[in-house]
């Protein structure tokens, strides 16, 4: 059956990859709009579309495309409430971890957690991404650092994509610490000889992550890993220059690398290789706000140099327990410095190419899943405007309602 919805606006960036550089300020608006969807799929946007079986009408409401996260750790188990506590009483992140908070206590609750527990755990955390207008995230690993619990995270996640309507692309964060019972040398050799040919052979994930840090791992054990991961074919992506300078950002780039993630502390020549390179600088802003940090990313300058910019959460319980992609989108107007333009275009389309899923979401055209949310502001600018609220009135995953408020208002008389 076709399907149209008329809207009082239609706002999309358009195409098949990730935009660049002043690309990324430029988005298609159709006033009034329509988007007519067949099975799940787009067959037409514009101001005027084709005939159809059955039309809503949602005049005075506007539609942009279902958000793309595009680094996310939504399979983990427990909880770091305490840690918080901690943070807010002047500790660091990184004393935390030095006292084997952190990730290791996170890792422990993973491994302690059944599938089925860290199932319900996940889907929980799903639902509130989903009502929050995130159609398609990634699923990070990395909270097993062992092969049957990175296992178990990803299949985790695979199953999560299968039960749930959001795309739920897995990653295999096998570099992202030491396992708290191994040295770093006897884990590397484990992810070599046994967990990423696992992983691979069981086509759990596309990509291998990984975490280079201070204190965890340094640009030679980076660079081990990569060549592992790339053996057996997997796509890199790398977590870097999040709290100190490492050297990670020429290090991907020179591997290929998808992308590089957090870079807060991307020096001058950082910014320029990422503005003529092809790997994408993944921002996550909302974690310069939780752990109360006055640095943020250089987004503008990499956009400014020509670079590709693509915004996630950081969903994870101990530096950004955050499931709405709109806040990180208003940090990065407020915060960032990029355009509200640039600001969508990063959360949809962009994140999209990141996750390799840009043939099919982010954007709202001919032969894409029918994934878009319905707000109530006349304006697309009034998501920013007004960013108290997301003003998500319905979301539509491949046509259909998959959250929506509507029986509440109409309950009130609105």
């Amino acid at each position: 059956m076709r399907k149209k919805f008329k809207f009082s606006q239609v706002i999309t960036p358009t195409g098949r990859m990730g935009k660049r550089g002043k690309e990324m300020d430029h988005l298609q608006v159709f006033e009034p709009g329509e988007i007519l969807t067949e099975n799940g799929m787009i067959i037409e946007a514009g101001e005027k579309t084709g005939d159809a079986d059955y039309t809503e009408e949602h005049f005075g409401l506007i539609a942009i495309p279902g958000l793309v996260d595009a680094h996310n750790h939504l399979v983990y188990g427990g909880k770091r409430v305490e840690e918080f506590e901690m943070k807010l009483r002047g500790v660091s992140y990184m004393e935390i971890a030095r006292a084997g908070g952190g990730i290791k206590s996170t890792v422990k609750a993973t491994r302690e957690a059944s599938r089925e527990e860290l199932l319900a755990q996940s889907l929980r955390r799903a639902f509130y991404m989903l009502k929050n207008g995130t159609t398609a995230s990634e699923a990070k690993s990395g909270y097993g650092l062992n092969l049957e619990d990175e296992i178990k995270q990803l299949e985790v996640a695979r199953e999560l994509g299968e039960k749930f309507p959001m795309d739920i692309v897995p990653v295999f964060l096998g570099g992202h610490d030491i396992p708290p019972d191994m040295k770093k040398e006897d884990y590397l050799t484990l992810l070599e000889k046994e967990v990423i040919p696992e992983v691979a052979g069981r086509k759990l994930s596309r990509y291998f992550d990984a975490f280079c840090e201070s204190g965890v791992y340094d640009t030679t054990d980076i660079e081990r890993m990569f060549r592992a991961a790339k053996d057996y074919g997997f796509k890199l992506r790398l977590h870097t220059e999040e709290f100190t300078h490492m050297g990670g950002i020429p290090l991907a780039v020179e591997y290929g690398a998808v992308s590089v993630d957090h870079i807060l502390f991307a020096d001058e020549k950082d910014i320029k290789l990422l503005g003529r390179s092809e790997t994408a600088a993944v921002i996550m802003p909302t974690v310069s706000f939780f752990l109360r940090m006055e640095k943020y990313a250089p987004a503008r300058r990499i956009i400014d140099e020509g670079g590709l910019v693509a915004l996630g959460t950081d969903l994870n319980p101990g530096s950004s327990p955050v499931e709405s992609l709109f806040f990180a989108m208003w940090f990065a107007v407020f915060k960032l410095n990029l355009t509200m333009e640039e600001t969508i275009t990063a959360a949809t389309i962009n994140s999209a190419h990141v996750l390799g899923i840009a043939e099919t979401n982010g954007t709202l055209e001919k032969g894409k899943k029918a994934d878009f949310i319905v707000l109530d502001v006349e304006d697309y600018r009034e998501i920013f405007y007004r960013p108290s609220e997301t003003h998500i009135v319905k979301v539509y995953k491949e046509g259909r309602e998959v959250f929506g408020i509507e029986p509440y208002l109409r309950e009130m008389g609105m």
